[in-house]
């Protein structure tokens, strides 16, 4: 089988799949109804010609009828709405609760140790922090949070060098 266009008598257009012959072509006699009256005419057959759809963007495959053809094109189409997040959701796209636990301890530590928190420690303090002052005034998802300015395992491990040293 193969889709091909079909231009009925009428002027009807369609896209359909024929069975072939064993040469390969349209077994046009396949589309008459069965037991094909005497009146039946059969539609004029384009091949279907498939442009490969774009890599990059959002696009919608769109039907072109030409004399001796019919191509399947792509037009631009709109793009899926960008996921939307909690301030909580959001935090847990990062961290998770027992990492947060662990942070928390870690700067527990740091302040009963006497030391200030590095530079990750306090930008992960500060971005959650950010998150929760953002969502107490408008708790709404959102789609444009910051990304974390770091990762858990850098943060700690800064924290845990930090306590470590003289």
């Amino acid at each position: 089988m193969k889709t091909y266009g079909l231009i009925w008598p009428n002027g009807d257009k369609e896209l359909r799949s024929i069975v072939l012959d064993d040469e390969g072509n349209p077994r046009i006699d396949t589309l008459a109804p069965y037991p094909k009256p005497d009146d039946w005419q059969a539609p004029q057959v384009l091949p279907l010609v498939k442009i490969p759809k774009p890599e990059v963007g959002a696009w919608e495959p769109n039907v072109v009828w030409f004399d001796d053809r019919v191509e399947r094109q792509w037009v631009e189409g709109t793009p899926a709405p960008a996921p939307t997040f909690t301030a909580a959701e959001w935090v847990e796209q990062h961290l998770t609760s027992t990492q947060l636990h662990a942070l928390s301890d870690l700067r527990l530590s740091l302040v009963l140790a006497g030391k200030l928190l590095g530079p990750l420690m306090q930008s992960l303090r500060d971005w959650t922090s950010q998150l929760i002052v953002a969502s107490a005034a408008d708790p709404s998802p959102r789609s444009d949070w910051p990304p974390a300015p770091c990762t858990y395992a850098q943060a700690s491990a800064e924290a845990i060098a930090d306590i470590n040293a003289p």
